[in-house]
């Protein structure tokens, strides 16, 4: 990466841009997926070329409503989008760390990468891709350099120049021997040469008397280098086994003062540390913690570079030789298979002791008492782990749960002391707890599925409440945490009857309405085997809405409803019915079931529509029979002045409600006819129709658009210019209908009107020409515009 901004600095303003991305597996998920480094990627060449931008404007890329970071492939779409946009500027991506995501991840990225790369040389683009790893994965690369760094030969050079610095031996055939001998043993590894270099020091802060013979002893293999190291010295092993779970286990990167005072927490609980906490203010604490991370970690961890600093291991081939090579078992061999189990487990106890340690409670019961304007800082300033240990000490008991029973520590778990401290470092209002909050409401809304079964095994009943959701199952629910929603309804897992019941089920912490029930809240949402679930264990059909559950399309949800004996005539707040909900989303099956048990085909719901309206908008013929026969009001009309008629793009439908008695002079709020609408929608027969009809070709609307104005087809304004359409006619802008459709893009429509002799040179209230208004929008459009101009004037001109 070092390389990257080095080339960064050859950067050409807007001509040339270097980008690049780390994967680092111990940060957080934008660090170490895919889906980071392309939203990293994209925001550096967004920057770096603001013209790209652009490609944000396209519906087909982005939606237009899209409020939240798209998913991964429309990062991709983008970023493809982006990079066929660059022209004549040049980009080059450095993309290090590969080793250190997912692996399925990295294949399917290098495969991305090599089709833009190839689409990019055949439009002759300069895009070009550096990636970097460790051997492990092997990454293949269709067509590229391949470069093995220890194979290179300025690397050697690098190793002896970083022993050179590094060393602190001042015999200089001393120091060119034992170099000789690092270089050969290192295989060109550099994490080799620097950890044996500290060995070395380490030696001659002895005397100097066995460094050969110590560097004899190393291990030349790496993973082999750890366990030597972690062994050799027998000292502190409760230390060193703390240092490796919190680093392997916490459930985010921890601080240097978090990481001190989670050690000390845990070193307390075996008698080996001071009673008193370690203070945290003192001028040289920085010295003091990096010492204490070096000397706790044998040398394996380190403190980040960075603006917020954690506590992680030196490289990532330290948490191989601990998980995979099974280093973790010959250090500690009691700890069993489920090591994790175990180590989370000593991570509760660390949180739990802390939390709870007199020194704490003194400290609250001051704040209390002062009234203290920023109770977080001043505890953190103080207490460095208390904001992590009260928001994750149940996150460790319920992982330690898997194998550890956890029944006396949540029988004794003092819930409000704990909820007071929780309170003070969450910073979301919405998301505190009350004092008497239940803890199965905590543990559903966490997601603590482990937890919950012991609770119910100690405390059998899912109710109970604690903050914004009225129930534990509604706040499992809305939050989408679906081993918690399984724990509740009593199952083993979320397979039943062999179905995944949570199936579908995302975070929607909204949507939970006040005074809903969980068995609405399945409902409505869509979740039929949960639904089916709580049926079974007592929930009752009045509970749930069948207008929403229809609205919101779920037509199996409303069948089950139906069959056990929902009111079909319930309307909601607006008069909005079932009817109406099935014919919005076209599930007109389940509207034929609510025809069958009687739904009222004249309600008037949202938008004074009736379920006519609806059946006519969705183009449902043999329904729009159905609702006339059974007395549908064909000249309703609804909050716009729409009837029936004016939705309808359907010829047939619109013969069936003329014949009904459909009026085709009839005009909407905005003086628009229903040839209005058919020119609009693009159906040439039903236009025919209205126009054989006797519709007035020229009737304007009340900005003065005729239906010419609204064509959106080339073969309707060729029919309504036969039946006498005005070509010249202006709205009250003075917008033609040339103007109107070189505005709305529409390239089929702009040629009909030429052929038909639509004036070019026409001006709308601004001044400005067709071409005006296409040439800074729509390029194509523009230019056939422009065509027609020069080829008019070499025809006045001739004559």
């Amino acid at each position: 990466m070092a390389f990257s901004g080095f080339v960064r600095k050859t950067d050409i303003p807007l001509k040339a841009l270097t980008v690049s991305f780390f994967f680092n597996a111990r940060g957080d998920l934008l660090e170490k997926s895919v889906s980071g480094m392309y939203r990293s990627l994209l925001l550096q060449l967004l920057q770096g070329f603001p013209d790209i931008q652009i490609i944000l404007d396209d519906p087909d890329l982005i939606a237009r409503n899209q409020v939240i970071c798209p998913p991964l492939n429309v990062l991709k779409d983008l970023f493809r989008s982006a990079v066929s946009s660059l022209g004549n500027q040049a980009l080059t991506c450095f993309i290090d760390a590969l080793d250190e995501c997912d692996e399925q991840q990295i294949r399917d990225m290098v495969e991305f990468f090599e089709e833009v790369a190839e689409q990019c040389v055949e439009d002759n683009m300069k895009f070009q891709v550096c990636f970097s790893s460790r051997h492990y994965p092997y990454i293949d690369i269709k067509s590229g350099i391949r470069l093995t760094l220890e194979g290179q030969d300025g690397h050697s050079e690098d190793l002896k120049r970083y022993i050179s610095r590094h060393l602190r031996i001042k015999d200089p055939p001393l120091v060119e021997e034992l170099t000789a001998m690092m270089l050969e043993k290192a295989a060109g590894v550099f994490l080799w040469v620097a950890l044996v270099v500290d060995i070395l020091n380490e030696e001659n802060r002895h005397g100097r008397i066995a460094l050969r013979t110590r560097l004899r002893q190393v291990p030349n293999e790496l993973s082999a280098l750890f366990q030597d190291i972690l062994t050799r010295d027998k000292g502190h092993l409760e230390r060193l086994l703390l240092s490796i779970l919190w680093i392997l286990l916490a459930e985010r990167p921890l601080q240097p003062g978090e990481y001190y005072h989670a050690l000390w927490s845990g070193l307390l609980l075996r008698q080996k540390g001071d009673p008193e906490m370690p203070p945290v203010n003192s001028t040289d604490i920085s010295d003091c913690f990096n010492k204490f991370v070096i000397s706790s970690s044998k040398g394996l961890a380190e403190i980040t570079k960075s603006k917020k600093p954690t506590v992680q291991f030196i490289h990532e081939s330290v948490r191989d030789f601990l998980i995979k090579d099974k280093g973790l078992y010959t250090l500690w061999p009691t700890l069993a298979a489920d090591w994790k189990s175990q180590g989370h487990e000593e991570l509760k106890l660390c949180c739990n002791t802390y939390i709870f340690h007199e020194t704490v409670r003194e400290a609250l019961d001051k704040q209390n008492s002062t009234h203290t304007q920023d109770p977080e800082e001043s505890l953190l300033e103080q207490f460095p782990f208390l904001g992590y240990a009260s928001q994750c000490v149940l996150h460790h008991a319920d992982a330690a749960a898997h194998e550890i029973i956890q029944q006396e520590f949540l029988s004794e778990f003092p819930l409000p002391k704990w909820i007071t401290i929780f309170n003070v470092f969450e910073k979301h209002k919405i998301r505190k707890y009350d004092l008497d909050a239940n803890i199965l409401y905590i543990l559903a809304e966490r997601g603590y599925s482990n937890l919950i079964r012991t609770n119910l095994e100690i405390s059998p009943g899912i109710e109970g409440a604690g903050g914004r959701y009225p129930s534990p199952l509604l706040a499992a629910m809305a939050k989408g945490n679906k081993g918690s929603v399984a724990a509740l309804l009593g199952l083993p897992s979320r397979i039943y009857n062999g179905v995944d019941i949570t199936d579908k089920l995302k975070c929607r912490r909204d949507s939970v309405r006040k005074g809903q029930t969980p068995f609405a809240w399945a409902c409505e949402e869509g979740h039929l085997a949960i639904a089916q679930l709580l049926l079974q264990n007592g929930s009752r059909v009045i509970e749930a809405d069948l207008v929403r559950v229809t609205v919101n399309g779920h037509s199996e949800i409303a069948k089950m409803l139906l069959g056990k004996g929902a009111d079909v005539r319930a309307v909601n707040k607006d008069g909005t019915t079932a009817l109406h909900g099935a014919l919005s989303k076209c599930d007109f099956e389940t509207a034929k079931i609510l025809l069958d048990k009687g739904a009222d085909v004249t309600a008037v719901g949202r938008g004074r529509r009736t379920p006519l309206h609806e059946a006519s908008a969705k183009g449902h013929l043999e329904f729009v029979k159905i609702l006339l026969d059974k007395g549908a009001d064909v000249t309703a009309v609804d909050w716009l002045g729409s009837t029936p008629l004016h939705l309808t793009s359907d010829s047939d439908i619109a013969m069936i409600l003329l014949d009904k008695g459909a009026d085709i002079t009839v005009t909407d709020h905005d003086r628009r006819t229903i040839l209005h609408r058919a020119s609009s929608a693009g159906s040439v027969e039903l236009v025919k129709i209205l126009l054989e009809k006797g519709a007035d070709v020229n009737a304007v609307s009340k900005d003065g658009k005729t239906a010419l104005h609204h064509s959106t087809s080339a073969e309707v304004t060729t029919l309504l210019l036969e039946k006498g359409a005005d070509i010249t006619a202006t709205d009250t802008d003075g917008w033609t209908s040339l103007h109107f459709a070189s505005l709305m893009n529409r390239l089929e429509v702009v040629k009909a009107l030429l052929e038909k002799g639509a004036g070019i040179t026409a001006k709308n209230n601004s001044g400005r020409t067709s071409y005006d208004i296409a040439r800074w929008r729509h390029p194509q459009i523009a230019m056939i515009l422009l065509e027609k101009e020069i080829k008019d004037s070499s025809v006045r001109d001739v004559n």
